[in-house]
């Protein structure tokens, strides 16, 4: 915040340039303007397609944008009630990501993929982009009436599938993609205003998140987005995944106790904890052999520190081929992890919305607390937790968990019931949702 300060009082210094900021800013504003007229104006036109296809008894087309196979739980259950159903005509089309090209000029665009293509083949996706032909498919030519993104981020998608473009000729709706967890401020960077000013419809996860969702729509005065508690869809179907194969396990050795640790990635927002404990983790992996360790880092971790410095691409090379190296060991690559996290014991982790995920198994969770993060929802959840501050103090409750002591787990088990013990199925109510829409 006091970067930004300073660099507007500098900029205040300068002559000529505050004038330019100023017409740069209004320009966009005007620009931002005439964009949302066009938006308004082509929601009217896709009431009144709604209102003839209502009439003509067609199907109702909905399109999935997707580029992240990590993320599609929590749109899973949705597709699947809506591929189902004989009143929609679904289809999935699989993009790329913008690749972060910095030394590239402005006007650059790279994309590349996360392995989207193929993850939704079997899904009979269309694929998005032509790599060859460096050439995008026009999503216009589904005729869709509804959208769902994976994300809200338009800086990684191409202007033609960025939210502006889409809402002009379709309803943008939004699950998040990750259990809504963390408080101070984070939830505004997961909820852009270039993006939510152009969406219909934001399905949110309970009523604390239904609330702090309507404060952020206030706050960007934007007041024509309906909020609607649905639950979240990526927990609609838990049951399928506690008895499941897990091939991330593969490594670990029958009887082993099976920890994950899953550690933030952002560094900058003071509750990372990995670089205080890699070494100390490994160690202790490889001192006690009746551990097994499944590392699963965020899929943009690496790529993030190395940019930044703190651990160069050499440095984590050699880390990582420790893991590769050692029996007990293992880097978690598969793109879905509920089987992985059913069939573990126990989970290390910091300040992420992984955490609410993995309560939902029941199992003991070691908190690595550094700042206080959490909103109203998940204070409560961390009641269940085992708040560590140091290597020292992780290694008991380690140490303890894996003898069979987990004093926490009672208290654990009541907040499980108290948080997701209602059954829901959040897929079901979101198409119901839109049906009545479609019926006006």
């Amino acid at each position: 915040m006091n970067i930004k300060n300073n660099v507007k009082g500098l900029i205040k210094k300068l002559p000529g340039i505050s004038n330019l900021v100023q017409k740069n800013e209004i320009l966009e504003n005007q620009l931002n303007e005439v964009k949302h007229q066009c938006i308004l104006n082509g929601r009217k036109a896709i009431e009144y397609r709604l209102k003839f296809k209502t009439l003509n008894n067609e199907k109702i087309n909905v399109i999935f944008v997707c580029h992240r196979p990590a993320v599609w739980e929590s749109l899973h259950s949705v597709y699947d009630v809506l591929n189902q159903d004989e009143d929609f005509n679904v289809s999935i089309v699989a993009i790329p990501n913008k690749k972060e090209l910095p030394d590239l000029g402005l006007n650059h665009e790279e994309y590349e993929s996360e392995g989207a293509e193929e993850f939704w083949k079997e899904y009979g996706c269309i694929n998005g982009y032509d790599y060859e032909k460096r050439e995008w498919f026009d999503l216009k030519k589904l005729n869709p009436d509804y959208v769902f993104f994976q994300q809200p981020y338009n800086i990684t998608r191409c202007e033609e599938y960025k939210s502006w473009n889409v809402a002009q000729y379709a309803k943008i709706c939004y699950v998040p993609y990750a259990y809504d967890f963390i408080g101070n401020g984070v939830l505004e960077e997961t909820t852009p205003k270039d993006f939510m000013c152009d969406i219909s419809f934001y399905f949110t996860q309970n009523n604390i998140d239904d609330h702090m969702v309507r404060d952020i729509l206030k706050k960007y005065l934007i007041d024509d987005v309906k909020t609607v508690v649905t639950g979240f869809p990526r927990y609609d179907n838990l049951e399928q995944y506690k008895e499941s194969f897990a091939k991330g396990w593969d490594f670990a050795e029958e009887g082993n106790y099976r920890v994950m640790w899953t550690p933030r990635w952002c560094t900058n927002e003071g509750n990372c904890n990995f670089f205080q404990y890699k070494d100390n983790i490994v160690k202790y992996a490889l001192k006690h052999k009746d551990v097994s360790l499944l590392f699963r880092p965020h899929p943009q971790a690496f790529l993030n520190w190395n940019r930044t410095g703190e651990f160069p691409k050499k440095e984590a090379d050699a880390y990582q081929k420790i893991y590769a190296e050692a029996d007990n060991m293992s880097i978690d690559a598969e793109k879905s992890y509920f089987n992985t996290i059913f069939n573990s014991d126990c989970l290390i982790s910091d300040t992420s919305s992984f955490i609410a995920d993995y309560f939902t198994t029941g199992k003991p969770i070691i908190y690595c607390h550094k700042v206080d993060t959490f909103n109203e929802l998940s204070k409560k959840m961390s009641e269940g937790f085992y708040w560590v501050h140091n290597w020292e103090e992780l290694k008991k409750v380690l140490d303890d968990l894996k003898n069979g002591k987990d004093v926490l787990k009672e208290r654990r088990l009541q907040l499980l019931q108290e948080l997701f013990g209602r059954k829901q199925n959040a897929g079901e109510t979101i198409k119901e949702i839109i049906k009545q829409d479609v019926r006006g």
